[in-house]
């Protein structure tokens, strides 16, 4: 059921043969593989080679919605998660990066050529590097946390379109027994490095297990009543071709796997992690082994650029203080309100202006009209806009609102899904920074016109493993979301709403502060305590324990955002100051966007370059 295998791609006079390695493939069989590949132009070396790099991953394929372009049809076999495979990925992504080098000398490339060299290189340097760390991933926690949640997530997900589709979903439930062993031998072997989250986290994360699979001792659990039943079931019903009595049939093996393998499963993983309540491990990875080194490298995998946490505090704490200095202002200049209030006296302030919360019906229609206020001014800030249109769509369940891109082919819009609930108090009256995070000018002309490029797979998909959940680029294009913020209030979003600016520039603050309590936890010590303190101090708000568990489950991965967000900042002040008068935003928003998603290493130096070029031509 759990076999090692890679999805070896090679090309043949024009053609591409697809043949499936066995686990016990030799190093040199791959390098041998990869070493056929380098007589292809780079873009086919780069998609076939990664390709091959991801395709013992079917569980990220997938949850991605990419495994049957990358010929996977078969959806009943679980990823194997090993430190073995581990191993092997970082071998093959090592050959390939020796081959990339060798074969395709950089400097003979034209500029886009160049861009996905160096994203591709930078790729596979951090598949390499995170080897060394072959103790950490696979994070025990609650929510999007947990790689067991991440398990039932997936088969949420997984497309069924006809009977053999269910009963291949049936087949994967009664394997989930053998996957869960396989993610408590990671934790064993990681336990014994004394790698322990700390005793909230693990308490939280029982207490969300109870939810999802109750114990016998609360009245059991009745295989229907969960997701993985729920979900076959409502799949079914839209299906054609599908009698009365299969459906009876596949329904009924799919309660046996539950009952027998999914349930049992979950409970035995509720056990271990109730074993670690007596051990209580440390706050932060610093207090780990070997932790130090591993933080390094997540912030320069997460901000996708060399960075220490050292500069990463010191960018965060400036940037804090500059945006509650223009906090301040604003609220003297414009409401009359005393320069001189701390954070805590604005926040009240905030608070008793009544704004009202809307829900359902009624935030939708204040959505669609932040959106279309917005729509308008467009063709002033960007010269080229995406081809795929934008929509609202309703997930009652989700969470207040996320952004799917369109499809690879265009063949629908790209979505802005939204709940309809607005999460109070985090959250009261920021409908305009939900829709211009994650639809226009945020991830939408971000990522939509990111589709009408001619990327590499790589670049296009942006995948990452899906129970460590380390997404590819995300300073990038969680940056330009944050940026987007930015930038419709100089759009005119907020001309006649100063509360609605002041509680865009709060909702940033919160994602500044995240630098140095990210840092903080995770690099130089401090406890949740300590962390939550500054957090109050800081915005002026009681910090949620939630936010407390991100850094610790989730080290480095807050940082993402507010680098990504503050490097093109920095970016954009550095044309202004070159260019002067002759400084174009459209142009500039066309460099940033339409290359595609980058490192934020690679997107320094595209930048400069147009601002080289930019500056030359000014001159003239």
């Amino acid at each position: 059921m759990y076999k090692r295998s890679l999805i070896a791609v090679v090309a043949c006079w024009g053609m591409i043969a697809v043949a499936m390695l066995p686990c016990m493939a030799k190093a040199n069989d791959s390098a041998w593989i990869v070493g056929e590949m380098t007589n292809l132009p780079l873009e086919e070396f780069v998609d076939e080679s990664y390709q091959l790099l991801v395709g013992n991953d079917p569980d990220t394929l997938w949850g991605w919605g990419t495994a049957e372009e990358y010929g996977l049809e078969d959806l009943s076999e679980w990823t194997e998660i090993s430190d073995d495979v581990l191993g092997i990925r970082a071998a093959l992504a090592s050959e390939i990066l020796h081959r990339l080098r060798d074969g395709y000398p950089r400097n003979e490339l034209s500029l886009d050529k160049r861009i996905n060299y160096d994203a591709y290189e930078w790729l596979l340097e951090d598949v390499v590097r995170q080897s060394a760390y072959p103790y950490w991933g696979y994070v025990i926690g609650m929510s999007s946390y947990g790689a067991h949640n991440l398990a039932l997530d997936l088969l949420d997900g997984l497309p069924i379109g006809d009977a053999e589709d269910a009963w291949a979903y049936i087949t994967r439930i009664e394997a989930i027994d053998e996957w869960m062993d396989q993610l408590l031998a990671a934790y064993r072997e990681r336990e014994t490095a004394g790698v322990i989250p700390p005793g909230y986290g693990l308490e939280m994360t029982v207490m969300e297990l109870d939810m999802t699979v109750p114990p016998e001792d609360a009245g059991g659990c009745d295989p229907e009543s969960l997701s993985a039943y729920t979900t076959l079931e409502e799949r079914l019903e839209e299906l054609p071709g599908i009698t009365g009595i299969q459906r009876s049939g596949i329904l009924s093996a799919a309660r046996d796997a539950i009952e027998a393998n999914l349930i049992p499963a979950f409970r035995t993983y509720r056990a271990y992690v109730s074993s670690l309540l007596d051990i209580d491990g440390d706050v932060g990875v610093a207090g780990y082994q070997g932790g130090a080194a591993y933080y390094e490298w997540l912030l320069e995998h997460h901000v996708s650029k060399p960075i220490s946490a050292e500069e990463i505090r010191n960018a965060g704490e400036a940037a804090v203080r500059g945006l509650q200095d223009q906090m301040r202002v604003f609220a003297a200049e414009v409401l009359g309100w005393p320069e001189s209030l701390t954070m805590a006296e604005l926040e009240d302030r905030i608070v008793a202006a009544n704004v009202p919360i809307l829900q359902g019906n009624e935030l939708l229609r204040e959505y669609e009209q932040h959106i279309a206020k917005v729509d308008g001014r467009l063709r002033e800030f960007f010269n080229v806009l995406p081809e795929s249109d934008l929509v609202i769509t309703v997930d009652l369940d989700g969470p207040p609102a996320y952004y799917i891109e369109p499809p690879i082919d265009r063949s629908g819009p790209g979505q802005i899904v939204t709940s309809l609930v607005n999460v109070v108090p985090f959250l009261a009256y920021d409908e305009p920074v939900l829709m211009h995070h994650e639809g226009i000018p945020g991830h939408h002309m971000q990522l939509a016109l990111a589709r009408d490029l001619d990327l590499p797979d790589f670049r296009r998909d942006l995948m990452s493993n899906v129970y460590t959940r380390h997404p590819l680029f995300q300073a990038y294009t969680e940056g330009w979301a944050l940026y987007a913020e930015h930038l419709a209030a100089e759009m005119g979003v907020y001309q006649d709403d100063p509360i609605g600016h002041l509680c865009q520039l709060r909702l940033m603050l919160a994602r500044l502060v995240r630098l140095v309590a990210d840092t903080g936890i995770n690099a130089f010590g401090w406890s949740w305590e300590q962390a939550a303190a500054y957090l109050q101090q800081q915005t002026g708000r009681a910090s949620r324990m939630s936010e407390m568990i991100r850094y610790d489950s989730y080290p480095g991965q807050a940082c993402a955002y507010g680098m990504g967000y503050l490097t093109i900042l920095e970016l954009r002040q550095r044309a202004m100051d070159a260019l002067g008068d002759a400084f174009d935003i459209k142009a500039f928003h066309d460099t940033i966007l339409l290359h595609g998603p980058m490192p934020l290493s690679t997107l320094e130096w595209v930048a400069n370059e147009w601002i080289s070029e930019a500056f030359g031509q000014a001159a003239l």
